[in-house]
């Protein structure tokens, strides 16, 4: 049960920051003077994409929340920096990202920390 919900946790928090990404992308990015930051922010707040994503962070806190009165923090948590990998991955594919052979061992690095922690 625990399992499920850490996986819930990390799939919802990816696809948020996906979701975040393309509508960021949407609505053009961020404005470069201060005064148009309220205008920016309403775009946001209408973007199907941004508003896709504020729901993904709920459900992402909802499981992450029972998660954490079935087990403990320092053996879950590590879990949740699966994200990482799973948002680059999905960035090289989907945004055509550059994902360095670098960037790609450290996301190795963090996935044999992930398999460690597991195992403890």
């Amino acid at each position: 049960m625990v399992y499920l919900l850490i996986l819930i946790a990390v799939v919802a928090m990816t696809a948020a920051q996906l979701f975040l990404k393309k509508g960021v992308l949407a609505i053009g990015g961020t404005p470069q003077a201060l005064g148009e930051l309220g205008q920016f922010f309403l775009k946001a707040c209408a973007s199907p994409y941004i508003i896709s994503a504020l729901f993904l962070g709920l459900i992402t806190a909802l499981a992450w929340i029972v998660a954490l009165s079935k087990a403990e923090l320092s053996h879950v948590y590590p879990f949740m920096s699966l994200s990482f990998v799973l948002v680059a991955l999905f960035s090289l594919l989907i945004f055509k990202e550059d994902v360095n052979a670098l960037r790609w061992v450290g996301i190795i690095v963090i996935c044999v920390g992930v398999f460690l922690v597991s195992r403890s």
